[in-house]
C-alpha cells in the first residue's frame, strides 16, 4: 500500500552532500527538490508495512485483549474508546501492552500491584518525561524519541501509529490527515519562508512529517490531476533544513566591530581597534563564516526553536495553561480535553473546567491531575474550543476573531496584571517563564503564574477598560472585541453609545463575536470531514484546501442552497452535504417546507434555521430585509445617471453570469467581505534572540544549541479594516485581508 509517505535514510557519505543541498534551497530550490528525490536513498516507510487492526474482531477475542487491563481500569465511559457498541476492539487490540498479566485481588499501591501494572504497560525510555498516564507539560520531540510500542500504549491515536491502529477502519482518512495541513504546518512554513527571504519565492516545500520511526521524512503525492495542481496541490513537501547550515538569507546582520589588525581572524567582539573612527569600523561585517557565531540564519532559527503556533498534530499539545490541553494525531481532535469554560467556545464540556482535569469513571485516573481527556471516549462533537489549541495564533488562522477576541495589549486594566512594583527577574526565572510562554513581557507580568493566568477571566467584573477570554494558549491573553464608534465609544447593538461608567457596559455593549457562534455554531457546523482531514492532497495555503463556501448552505441570488460542497477543494459535483448525520444520530439538514433548519455537531437537540439569500431579496419572502437586497442585487454603474439600479430579480434570473450585471456577484466578491464586522491586524512583531542561552529546537531532532528567541507582539489591533484580493485558488475574489507581521530581529550575547 503506498501512502506516499517517504523515510529519508542518509548514508555517510553523501551527509555532506546533505549540508550542500540544505545550503542551497536558498539559491536553487528546483535543485533542492532534485537531491532531496533523488540523490538521497530513498526507502518506503514501514507505514505500508505494519498489518493495521482490521474489523470483524470476535467477543471472545476482545475480552482476552483486555482481560488483564480491566482488573484495574473496571469502569470507562466506552471499553473500545467508541460510544458504538458495534464496534468490538480490545484495550491491547489499540494500545499493545500485556493484556494477560493479572492484577485481580492485588491492593493497588503494593510492590506486587506495581510490579503487575510494569510488566503489562509498555514502559517509556524517559522516564523524566513520562512521570504518569497524564500528557507531559511542554513535550514537543520528547514523543519522536520514544520507541514506537511506547507510543502506542500511550497514544494509539499518534500519526506514527495510526495507520495500524484508527487505519485498520479509516485508511483513507489517516492517509490524508498525514498530508493535511494540521500535519505538515505547510503554511506556516512557506510564509514564514517567503515572507523573511528563507527561500526567495512563494511557491511552497517546506513542511512537517514524521515517519513510524520518529525521523523527519518528505512527503510526496503522486497522482495530482491537472484541476488539483491548478488549485494549488503540491508534488511533495521536504522538512526545514537545521537552522546553523544556512547562510543568512534575510536582511539582519551582525556588524562586529575588529579591525585592520586582525582581517585574517575574527573579529573580537567588544574589543575594537583604538585607531579606528568612531562609528566607522574597518570590518563592517562578521567575517565569520555561515553558521558560526551570530551568522545564522535568524528566521530559520525562530521556526525551530520559538513557539509561535507550535506545536501541530505530529506532537501533544503542551499541556499546561488553559486552552493548550490536547494529545496528539487523531486524538488530538477526536478526545475531548477540558480548555474553556466558556459555553460558547466548549458547548456542553464547558462544565468541566478549563485546566484539562478528566470526569472518567475509571477509579485508576486522578481527577486532580492536569492533562488528562475529560473521559475514555473519541467523539465527532467536538467543540471550539478544541481547534482554538491550534488556532491561536494570526499565521495559524487566528479563531480568536471567530470568537471575538484578539491578544491583549498589555495596557488595557494594566494595575491588573503588572506586580506594582517593577519585577526583576533572574535569568534562570526569565528562563523557566519563556519555556511555556514566549513572550518576554510574561516575566515581568502576573500572568507568568499559572495558577494567576487560570484565573484572568474571573477578573472581568472588576475591569473597568477591556474582558479577556478564558483560554489562555502558549500563556497568552486575549481580550474581547467590542463595536465602537470612531472615538472609541462602546455601542450597543441600536447604535447607541454605552456610557464609559456604566458597571453594565460590557454586558450592554455589542461583543463582535460571529453570528455563528453567537447562534450556538461551532467550527464543526461548517467545516466538516475532508476540510479537518484533508482530501489527500499537499496544499501550502489554507484557502487551497477548503471545500466549504457561504453559498453551499445559503444560497445565492438566484437559488436557495444545493447542500453541495463548492470551494477550490470540493471534488467535482462537490459532496452532498444532505447525507451526513450529526453524531448524534440525527440528519445534519434537513428541509421543513422552504426553511433549511441545520442539527448541531456539539451540543444535542440544537438546531437553527439557515436563511437563504433568495429569501432575503425576494419582497415576497417573510425573511425579505431591503438593505440586503439592495446590497445583493445592485448593478454595475456601467456609466449611468441617477441612482443605482437594484432589486430586478427578473433581470438577476435570466442572467448566466452575473459579474456582467451585479456590482457584488459572488464570483467577485466573498459574502464575507460585507459580512465580517472586524478583522485582526498586526503591524510588527520583536524576537530578540539570547545568543548564549541553550534551549532545544521545538522541532524534528529536538537537540539543544545556542541561541534562542522569544516571541513579542507589538501592535495587534481591531480597528484597522483592509480589502484585497484573494489568490488563484478562489480566483481573485476580493475579500478582508490582514497587514502581515513586520519582524523586528535583535541578538544579544555576552557583550552586547
Amino acid at each position: 500500500m503506498n501512502y506516499g509517505l517517504v523515510r529519508l535514510s542518509i548514508p555517510a557519505p553523501q551527509r555532506t552532500q546533505l549540508l550542500r543541498s540544505c545550503v542551497t534551497v536558498l539559491l536553487a530550490p528546483v535543485i533542492v527538490y532534485f537531491l532531496f528525490a533523488t540523490q538521497l536513498v530513498a526507502e518506503e516507510s514501514s507505514y505500508g508495512i505494519v498489518d493495521p487492526i482490521r474489523p470483524g474482531i470476535s467477543l471472545e477475542a476482545m475480552h482476552a485483549a483486555s482481560i488483564g487491563c480491566q482488573d484495574c481500569h473496571i469502569k470507562t465511559e466506552a471499553p473500545s474508546m467508541h460510544k458504538n457498541p458495534g464496534v468490538v476492539i480490545g484495550c491491547s487490540h489499540c494500545h499493545g501492552g500485556n493484556a494477560n498479566i493479572r492484577a485481580e485481588n492485588l491492593r493497588p499501591g503494593s510492590a506486587d500491584y506495581e510490579a503487575a501494572k510494569k510488566s503489562a504497560h509498555v514502559q517509556p525510555l524517559n522516564k523524566e518525561v513520562w512521570t504518569s498516564s497524564a500528557n507531559p507539560k511542554g513535550s514537543y520531540t520528547d514523543l519522536l524519541k520514544e520507541p514506537v510500542e511506547f507510543v502506542k500504549f500511550f497514544n494509539p491515536g499518534d500519526l506514527r501509529v495510526a495507520p495500524e491502529t484508527c487505519g485498520g477502519c479509516h485508511a483513507k482518512i489517516v492517509r490524508s490527515v498525514q498530508k493535511s495541513l494540521m500535519t505538515t504546518s505547510a503554511m506556516l512554513f512557506g510564509g514564514a519562508a517567503y515572507n523573511n527571504n528563507i527561500l526567495p519565492y512563494k511557491n511552497y516545500i517546506l513542511g512537517e512529517s514524521y515517519g513510524r520511526d520518529g525521523n523527519p521524512q518528505s512527503i510526496f503525492d503522486r497522482d495530482i490531476p491537472e484541476k488539483r495542481r491548478a488549485l494549488g496541490a503540491l508534488e511533495s513537501l521536504q522538512p526545514l533544513p537545521q537552522w546553523e547550515v544556512l547562510p543568512p538569507g534575510d536582511n539582519f546582520r551582525v556588524f562586529e566591530r575588529g579591525g585592520e589588525l586582525i582581517k585574517t581572524q575574527f573579529p573580537e567582539i567588544g574589543n575594537p581597534d583604538p585607531l579606528e573612527e568612531p562609528g566607522l569600523p574597518d570590518v563592517l561585517q562578521s567575517n565569520r563564516g555561515p553558521g558560526t557565531g551570530q551568522r545564522v540564519a535568524i528566521p530559520v532559527l525562530n521556526i525551530h526553536k520559538t513557539r509561535l503556533n507550535d506545536p501541530h498534530l505530529s506532537f501533544l499539545g503542551t499541556n499546561d495553561h488553559p486552552g493548550d490541553y490536547r494529545s496528539s494525531g487523531c486524538s488530538g481532535c477526536h478526545v475531548i480535553y477540558a480548555n474553556d469554560r466558556d459555553e460558547f467556545h466548549s458547548g456542553p464540556y464547558a462544565a468541566f473546567g478549563h485546566e484539562g482535569k478528566t470526569q472518567t469513571k475509571d477509579p485508576t485516573i486522578p481527577k486532580d491531575e492536569e492533562g488528562h481527556p475529560i473521559g475514555h471516549t473519541f467523539s465527532r462533537a467536538i467543540p471550539t474550543s478544541q481547534c482554538m489549541v491550534c488556532h491561536m495564533h494570526q499565521p495559524n488562522m487566528f479563531v480568536n476573531s471567530y470568537l471575538g477576541y484578539t491578544m491583549w495589549d498589555y495596557e488595557a486594566d494594566a494595575p491588573h496584571m503588572w506586580p506594582e512594583n517593577q519585577r526583576y527577574p533572574t535569568a534562570e526565572e526569565e528562563l523557566q517563564t519563556l519555556k511555556h510562554n514566549p513572550e518576554a513581557a510574561a516575566a515581568r507580568g502576573k500572568w507568568s503564574d499559572i495558577e494567576f493566568l487560570k484565573k484572568v477571566s474571573e477578573l472581568n467584573p472588576e475591569l473597568s477598560d477591556t474582558q479577556f477570554a478564558d483560554y489562555h494558549g502558549h500563556g497568552w491573553n486575549f481580550r474581547a472585541v467590542y463595536k465602537r464608534d470612531r472615538k472609541g465609544n462602546l455601542l450597543d447593538e441600536d447604535g447607541n453609545i454605552v456610557p464609559n461608567h456604566d458597571t453594565e457596559k460590557f454586558k450592554k455593549a455589542v461583543h463582535l463575536k460571529d453570528i455563528h457562534l453567537e447562534k450556538g455554531m461551532h467550527c464543526t457546523d461548517c467545516h466538516f470531514g475532508q476540510d479537518n482531514h484533508g482530501d489527500g492532497h499537499i496544499y501550502g495555503e489554507v484557502a487551497q484546501a477548503v471545500e466549504i463556501r457561504c453559498e453551499d448552505c445559503h444560497g445565492n441570488v438566484q437559488a436557495k442552497a444545493t447542500l453541495k460542497t463548492s470551494g477550490p477543494a470540493a471534488p467535482d459535483g462537490g459532496n452532498d452535504l444532505s447525507l451526513q448525520y450529526t453524531p448524534f444520530g440525527k440528519k445534519r439538514f434537513r428541509w421543513k417546507g422552504d426553511t433549511l433548519y441545520q442539527r448541531s455537531s456539539v451540543t444535542p437537540d440544537m438546531e437553527w434555521t439557515i436563511k437563504q439569500v433568495r429569501d432575503l431579496i425576494d419582497p415576497k419572502s417573510t425573511h425579505y430585509n431591503k438593505s440586503a437586497a439592495r446590497a445583493k442585487t445592485v448593478e454595475n454603474w456601467n456609466g449611468r445617471s441617477g441612482e443605482p439600479h437594484w432589486g430586478n430579480l427578473s433581470k438577476i434570473d435570466a442572467e448566466e453570469t452575473l459579474s456582467d450585471l451585479l456590482a457584488h456577484s459572488d464570483s467577485e466578491m466573498a459574502c464575507f467581505t460585507c459580512h465580517s464586522s472586524w478583522v485582526t491586524s498586526c503591524a510588527g512583531c520583536h524576537l530578540p534572540i539570547e545568543a548564549n542561552w541553550k534551549t532545544r529546537s521545538k522541532h524534528y531532532d529536538g537537540k539543544t544549541t545556542r541561541n534562542f528567541a522569544s516571541y513579542n507582539p507589538q501592535v495587534a489591533r481591531d480597528d484597522m479594516f483592509q480589502i484585497g484580493k484573494h489568490g488563484p485558488a478562489k480566483n481573485g475574489q476580493i475579500v478582508p485581508v490582514r497587514s502581515s507581521s513586520a519582524l523586528v530581529l535583535s541578538s544579544t550575547d555576552i557583550n552586547r
